[in-house]
């Protein structure tokens, strides 16, 4: 059947057939598959739709909002090779929990541009350089906190960070993760901006700035020209896995309560991945974001409500990893999840599994850093 009806139309006996081959298709009732039960279980990944495997020594590139880091980190720890976790760029004194997060792409379009940039369809403005204050600027594709430098030393930055994002072209598995749909647009370089410019600029140049709230056709529309580009830049077969974030919108600038506006935030883009997955053959669509949402709150979240917990994305990726037949190398140890443990006895659990993961990431910062001089980690 063409994927183009898969979300759209099929008539009452393909419909039947669906529900009859779908094992996961009841919310209650039937047996164990049932979402009810799953959920009960505290712990759910659901069955994406599956349209390819992967093979060992593949390599991946995870690009995008902040759980891209969750992401790529956990399958390094797999033991994958994963391309984004070898940027190997200038520290012009970013600051941030993560030493590559000043990396993270947070909006369709940041995704977009910074491919253009890496495949030289498109040249990167002087205007992106965003003033700091003293002589100095930060690159407004980045992180806020990316470091601020002479012009001098931001364009020589800026290479390097086109030949590390460039290394996505290479990659056998392109991972996706879209972020949220608060984006502000600059009409002076005619880019969106990764984040909301320091607030001295906005009072500075307020009608420089304009704060767009995307819609499903405009996230579409981004990922079907990411998706052009990868078909003239990237390797022959390489897959794409898309998935939604399921950090939530830490501030609106809308008028709405934060909670409404991150649903309306991950619903826009949860629409858009799904067409965008259901048009293009070799694109999955992965539930990262329905697994953190349907989990129990005490493994799936960190206290702030704000943050998925490793523990959470140490099971996404070891279901991710088993589902497209790369099983982990054992760095990945399940936790087995009783129905009657206790809400205190969780949290212990989960607390541990955390420090065993940050320790491990830890060794690994320090062992990047060591392989190059300018890099410092905190």
């Amino acid at each position: 059947m063409d994927r183009e009806l898969r979300i759209f139309m099929v008539n009452a006996k393909q419909a039947l057939a669906r529900t009859k081959s779908n094992d996961h298709d009841r919310w209650a009732g039937g047996d164990a598959l049932s979402a009810r039960d799953r959920i009960v279980s505290k712990v759910v990944v659901p069955q994406g739709l599956q349209t390819f495997s992967c093979s060992p020594g593949n390599t991946f590139f995870a690009i995008g909002s902040c759980f891209a880091r969750n992401v790529e980190e956990r399958l390094e720890l797999a033991g994958a090779n994963v391309l984004s976790r070898q940027m190997d760029v200038a520290d012009l004194g970013a600051t941030g929990a993560r030493t590559l997060g000043l990396f993270n792409k947070y909006t369709p379009f940041s995704i977009l541009q910074e491919l253009q940039f890496a495949s030289g369809e498109r040249d990167y403005p002087e205007e992106a350089f965003l003033s700091a204050g003293l002589d100095l600027f930060y690159d407004a594709q980045l992180r806020i906190n990316s470091g601020n430098a002479s012009l001098e030393a931001l364009r020589a930055r800026r290479k390097e960070i086109n030949l590390a994002f460039a290394r996505a072209f290479e990659a056998d598995v392109l991972i996706l993760t879209l972020g949220l749909i608060e984006a502000w647009f600059d009409t002076k370089s005619g880019l969106y901006l990764n984040e909301v410019p320091a607030p001295r600029l906005l009072m500075k140049e307020p009608d420089r700035f304009e704060l767009r709230i995307l819609s499903v056709d405009e996230c579409r529309e981004a990922l079907r020209e990411i998706h052009t580009l990868l078909a003239r830049h990237a390797k022959v077969g390489q897959k794409i896995v898309i998935t939604v974030s399921p950090v939530a919108l830490a501030r609106t600038f809308s008028e709405h309560d934060v909670i409404i506006a991150n649903t309306t935030s991950k619903s826009t883009l949860r629409v858009a991945a799904m067409e965008f997955a259901s048009e293009h053959e070799g694109v999955d669509y992965f539930p990262s974001y329905e697994a953190v949402l349907h989990s129990a709150p005490a493994l799936a979240w960190q206290d702030d409500r704000l943050h998925a917990s490793d523990f959470i994305v140490g099971r996404i990726i070891s279901t991710f990893l088993t589902r497209y037949g790369l099983p982990p190398e054992g760095s990945l140890e399940e936790v087995e999840i009783s129905a009657v443990d206790s809400e205190e006895a969780l949290i212990t659990r989960l607390r541990r599994e955390v420090d065993r993961y940050k320790n491990q990431i830890l060794a690994l910062e320090k062992k990047l850093a060591t392989q190059d001089p300018r890099k410092e980690v905190s």
